[in-house]
């Protein structure tokens, strides 16, 4: 486990501030984006058409147990798309900057400094996603799927049945 590395809110923003610059403060906007992007999408697209083959069936009409079990699919597949999204957000949001190596001194007693290029383990999104999965295998885009599970879909639930609620209250 990691150890607690700010100790508030503005010793975090001044920290990333002072140690990285005014980018840090955006650090893994480009995952986030990416990853809400296909969440929103998948979420809409799956929502209209399960509940359009649900209620094309004689098992299911509008209401709520059809919201539910719509949501309840639709959030599963959010999941499953957005998963990947997730861990390259969450590995290039907490890499850190290495320190820079200091060499052993050469014949004449002169030590060097080394900086690492970049001083990332990853260049960006696509480099984050080909390491993990040349590393440690296509499963480890999936690593936290059940807990993802378990806070997308009660969103997902919670967000549809408002919407069709309003929808049938307000037009």
């Amino acid at each position: 486990l990691q150890s607690k590395q700010y100790t508030g809110m503005t010793h975090a923003f001044l920290s990333i501030l002072r140690e990285e610059g005014i980018t840090g403060l955006w650090k893994g906007v480009g995952p986030t984006v990416g990853r809400a992007t296909i969440l929103a999408a998948v979420e809409l697209a799956t929502y209209d058409e399960v509940k359009g083959r649900l209620v094309s069936t004689q098992y299911f009409e509008e209401g709520f147990v059809c919201t539910t079990v719509t949501s309840i699919v639709s959030g599963f597949c959010c999941t499953v798309a957005s998963s990947p999204l997730d861990v390259v957000k969450s590995r290039m949001m907490g890499q850190r900057r290495p320190p820079p190596m200091v060499l052993p001194p050469d014949g004449r007693g002169r030590s060097v400094v080394v900086v690492v290029e970049g001083g990332r383990l990853y260049r960006g999104m696509m480099d984050c996603l080909v390491k993990s999965i040349r590393n440690e295998g296509i499963s480890s885009l999936y690593n936290g799927f059940w807990p993802n599970v378990g806070r997308v879909v009660p969103h997902v639930v919670i967000a549809f049945t408002v919407m069709e609620n309003l929808k049938l209250n307000f037009g």
